[in-house]
């Protein structure tokens, strides 16, 4: 109630004013979309964690059972939706970025796909970054999917100089780079 509240007051104040709500999707049931829409909630930006159930738990505490059911919704409810998920070698590797990638190409080939390479913080400091390669290969097996419009973020972590940067845009162009 408090987001849709908020989204209702900046629609009130700026009626072109568009509301995107972040969210990793947790909470994101039929009837809180509903109460989200009727605060005037225009999109949302959903970080799956991982396609992977145990992997999921493991990372997030519970299931993502709802969490991959929450885009079909999301957008037959109206709503535009962008996804990201986050590449932890070891963790959440293409394969399933892929099946993540395939759920949302079965939507919307065009919904937006972001492929955020992860940082060792906190808890996972003793988990690398992936690998320049690691990205482009999984950037080109999520395109491989269907999906149209994919980005690459936090390049900074697996581009480590101007020769990676180059490589990179020679790789998968400008328009990939988030």
């Amino acid at each position: 109630e408090f987001y849709a509240q908020a989204a209702e007051k900046i629609k009130d104040q700026c009626k072109k004013m568009w509301v995107l709500l972040e969210t990793n999707g947790y909470g994101l049931t039929k009837e809180n979309l509903e109460v989200l829409a009727s605060g005037g909630v225009d999109s949302f930006w959903l970080d799956i964690k991982a396609y992977d159930e145990k992997v999921y738990k493991k990372l997030c505490g519970t299931t993502n059972k709802w969490i991959l059911k929450a885009p079909e919704l999301i957008v037959d409810m109206g709503f535009v939706l962008e996804v990201l998920t986050l590449f932890i070698p070891g963790w959440v590797e293409d394969d399933q970025i892929v099946k993540i990638a395939e759920l949302i190409a079965s939507i919307d080939p065009e919904i937006p796909f972001t492929i955020l390479a992860f940082f060792p913080e906190y808890k996972m400091k003793n988990i690398r970054s992936p690998t320049l390669l690691e990205m482009v290969k999984t950037y080109f097996k999520a395109k491989n999917v269907g999906l149209k419009n994919i980005k690459l973020g936090n390049i900074s972590v697996f581009t480590k100089n101007e020769n990676d940067l180059k490589l990179l845009i020679n790789l998968v162009g400008l328009k990939a780079l988030g």
